[in-house]
């Protein structure tokens, strides 16, 4: 005779069930931590918390007896916070490298932008340098010209 291992109640969230509404609510819970005032965070966190047991179709009542009879095996509720935990790193490992993504973009897109400038404004300085120089070419050009003709007008003796 084969011994029957004895299962889940029906009337209990299933583990890989309560171990998804355990993740959302830890999840919840960092975000309502994060909220500065008390009473804030109450008002916010009520409906989020309703939303949770709606997504997963249970109510708190559910909820909190799923709880208590995970509480009496506490093996099956130390596996379940053992894959949650690491889930929860993993998702905050990703969220810091998106973060430092982000943030080594952002710096790369302001040096390129003052690199632009600095190009810009090399430009600028090196376009008036070459109208100065012009300039300056025009007027020494300019220059030798009026001893000429005052030359050319005086008296021929003077020559």
């Amino acid at each position: 005779m084969v011994a029957c291992k004895p299962g889940i109640p029906k009337d209990i969230v299933q583990p890989a069930e309560m171990e998804k509404i355990l993740y959302d609510i830890h999840v919840l819970d960092g975000y309502v931590g994060t909220i500065p005032t008390p009473d804030s965070a109450k008002k916010v966190s009520a409906p989020l918390y309703k939303g949770v047991f709606k997504k997963y179709g249970i109510d708190s009542a559910m909820h909190a007896k799923s709880m208590a009879y995970y509480y009496q095996h506490a093996d099956l509720l130390t596996k379940m916070y053992n894959r949650i935990s690491e889930k929860i790193n993993k998702t905050r490992d990703e969220e810091t490298k998106r973060q430092e993504k982000e943030e080594r973009l952002k710096t790369e897109k302001l040096e390129r932008q003052d690199s632009l400038q600095r190009v810009t404004a090399q430009k600028k300085i090196t376009d008036s340098l070459k109208k100065v120089a012009k300039d300056r070419k025009a007027d020494s050009l300019k220059k030798p010209a009026k001893p000429l003709k005052r030359l050319l007008k005086a008296p021929k003796s003077v020559i």
